[in-house]
């Protein structure tokens, strides 16, 4: 019962009875498709737009611009390198942060020392590399 359902398949399957394949020359590859491009659509810029409409998108776009801003300044983690005046937290799986402390930096709770493994909340002024000028340096946990 098993072999007439597997050769009824095969030959279902062959490449000799399959009409796109028995006219093209086997030896030949098929051409590739030209890729056609994908037109996106776009609201032209003479078109009326609600005034409630435009004012709702703008104040969520200031609300994430806002959040943005607060984030960059803050940070959460685990301190990976620590040495001196210098400070590495890692705030994610495979997420990294530089922390630069200053003269200034305050540390709670005060007399806290900063080591590897520690769970700190770091908040400051963002660098244009990403990193982190500290004014404070939170030790949540050790």
């Amino acid at each position: 019962m098993r072999s007439p359902f597997v050769a009824l398949c095969a030959l279902a399957l062959s490449p000799t009875l399959c009409g796109a394949a028995g006219a093209a020359d086997p030896g030949q590859p098929a051409p590739s498709p030209s890729p056609t491009p994908v037109v996106l659509p776009t609201m032209p810029p003479s078109a009326p737009q609600n005034p409630y409409v435009k004012m709702g998108i703008d104040a969520v776009n200031s609300l994430l611009h806002g959040a943005h801003e607060r984030n960059a300044n803050n940070a959460q983690g685990q301190v990976t390198y620590f040495k001196r005046f210098e400070m590495q937290i890692r705030t994610g799986p495979s997420a990294y942060r530089s922390i630069h402390l200053h003269q200034g930096t305050v540390i709670n709770p005060r007399g806290a020392s900063l080591g590897t493994g520690q769970t700190v909340r770091v908040s400051g002024v963002a660098q244009s590399d990403g990193s982190l000028n500290a004014n404070e340096i939170d030790v949540t946990s050790s």
